[in-house]
Formats: C-alpha cells, sequence, structure tokens
C-alpha cells in the first residue's frame, strides 16, 4: 500500500498514517493476504491446476480485487471448461 486509503497521503511503508493517524495495520494485512491468495494462483497456473488457481483467485478478488487478481480470473477463466467431467476434483492444462 503507497498511499493511505483515508486522506491519500503517501506512506512509505508506515503503518500508520502521518496526517491523519488512521492505523492501517489490518488494511495492510488483507492486502497481503490478497497478494498471497493471488501469488499461490499463479503458482497452481504454472503448475496446470486450473480449477484450483479458480478457488483461489475467488478468495482473492474477495479479500483484495487488483488488477493482477481481475486478469489472472479472466485468464483462468478462459482455459477452464464449464463442462468438467463428473467425479473430476480438477482441470490440467494438458488436458485442454
Amino acid at each position: 500500500m503507497e498511499t493511505c486509503p483515508v486522506c491519500r497521503a503517501s506512506l512509505n511503508g508506515a503503518s500508520t498514517c502521518r496526517r491523519c493517524r488512521a492505523d492501517l495495520q489490518k488494511v495492510m494485512e488483507v492486502e497481503r493476504r490478497g497478494q498471497a491468495l493471488a501469488g499461490a494462483a499463479m503458482l497452481s497456473i504454472a503448475e496446470g491446476d486450473l480449477a484450483a488457481a479458480a478457488q483461489l483467485l475467488v478468495r482473492a478478488r474477495a479479500v483484495h480485487a487488483t488488477p493482477t487478481v481481475r486478469s489472472l480470473t479472466r485468464l483462468s477463466s478462459l482455459a477452464v471448461s464449464d463442462h468438467t467431467p463428473a467425479g473430476r476434483q480438477s482441470t490440467k492444462i494438458t488436458d485442454i
């Protein structure tokens, strides 16, 4: 997080805004969690497990919907078929 979501002051890595004194520790924690979910989704895409990536991206969008998460969601939705055979847990890129 580069700027305070309350007053838009530059944060310079601080967890408390120097201008409005907003405590941003929880907000930063949520942002980090979203980034971790997006990273795990990217790893799943790289490993070819698109179903797992799609699930992680749903969670990432709920936590912190960034342009990267939205792009990854579009990418994974293009590759995952809506007609997964019954009983199948995931879709691999090699299966498509």
